[in-house]
């Protein structure tokens, strides 16, 4: 009897022990149940990665990076010849930044959406970097700025320039004309008249 019991105590420890084991395992499973549920590898994404951008001086350019909804949280940086500027989504937003430059973060079509837009492009922009960050995801995509003289710039100084010189031709013209018609301005470019220079008829 007192042997049977011995068996039954030994069963039931072993019993317990395996309880225990099993216990933090499944506790395990379940916290990373949750971690997958947080962050789970379809919302680890990028719907809209911002891409290099191409445009001639004076003209717009936007750069956009996109996440899922259900993972809304993003990073955008901006790397620019005038500062580096940060726009945290969804609840991000700037603007009155130098150089025309708005940030804006918004909701479409189940993405959360980030946007630097520089409303006018000069050569100092010419190399500006945006980066794109998701938490928990390790790829950052990376976009540059490409500024270019389209030769609007060039043509607009020559176009000055030619002005400039038939203004000057204009004024000159105008002037002489103006000089052959007043005889008060004759005179005073003339100078005074000696006496020498009158004739005297004497008669007789």
């Amino acid at each position: 009897m007192g042997m049977k019991m011995n068996v039954s105590h030994v069963y039931l420890l072993l019993l317990l022990a395996l309880l225990q084991i099993t216990a933090p395992s499944s506790a395990q499973n379940t916290d990373s149940n949750e971690t997958a549920s947080v962050s789970s590898p379809a919302d680890l994404v990028y719907r809209t990665v911002p891409s290099v951008v191409t445009v001639a001086v004076g003209k717009p350019a936007e750069f956009s990076c996109g996440v899922p909804k259900a993972s809304p949280n993003l990073t955008f940086i901006f790397y620019g010849s005038h500062g580096n500027y940060t726009l945290t989504c969804p609840d991000g937003h700037l603007e009155y930044i130098p150089q025309a430059l708005y940030g804006s973060c918004y909701i479409k079509n189940e993405e959360s959406l980030a946007m630097w837009t520089l409303k006018g492009t000069s050569f100092s922009d010419n190399g500006s970097i945006v980066v794109c960050h998701q938490p928990m995801n390790p790829y950052a995509p990376v976009a540059v700025l490409h500024v270019y003289d389209s030769g609007f710039h060039h043509a607009t100084l020559i176009g000055c320039v030619i002005g400039a010189f038939f203004g000057v031709l204009l004024v000159a013209a105008l002037f002489f004309v103006t000089l052959q018609r007043s005889e008060s301005l004759q005179k005073c470019f003339r100078g005074k008249e000696t006496e020498d220079d009158m004739t005297w008829i004497v008669e007789d």
